[in-house]
């Protein structure tokens, strides 16, 4: 075998009886790159939110909150009981209320707020029932240290 050089058709031809060992990348490459661009098209389907969330200037704030009739105020305490436009509301009944109130609501406005150390699941819990009762606006304010004491 010393000295003896092999063309790509002589190898092929004195190995009849064996199996082929060499991989062929070329169809592995085009396998993978394809799963690639799959993954890389269904990725934004896939991770789509369900609440989209935009952040106003204080000055439109203020000019919507005046143009705004505002009908479903809630504000979530820190030992987790919820006041529904200043009065205190079993949680049982809040989506009963809500409903009601969305139902009498021309604009469907709802706002939430929360005290500092209330937990983020129960204030996204609570924009979720509020959706589901109806609400077409969600909108998540923070009230100034002095309104909070």
């Amino acid at each position: 075998m010393h000295g003896t050089k092999f063309t790509m058709n002589d190898r092929n031809q004195g190995k009849k009886g064996r199996a082929v060992t060499d991989v062929n990348l070329t169809s592995m490459v085009d396998v993978c790159l394809t799963l690639v661009i799959i993954f890389m098209v269904s990725y934004p389907l896939v991770m789509q939110s369900g609440i989209n969330v935009s952040t106003p200037s204080m000055k439109k704030a203020r000019t919507m909150t005046e143009e705004t009739e505002l009908k479903a105020e809630i504000n979530l305490k820190e030992d987790y009981s919820i006041e529904l436009n200043g009065q205190v509301i079993d949680p049982v009944l809040l989506s009963d209320s809500l409903r009601s109130l969305m139902n009498a609501s021309k604009n469907k406005l709802v706002v939430v707020s929360a005290e500092a150390n209330v937990l983020h699941d129960h204030v996204v819990a609570i924009l979720d029932e509020a959706k589901q009762c109806g609400a077409e606006q969600l909108s998540i304010i923070k009230k100034k240290q002095e309104e909070q004491k």
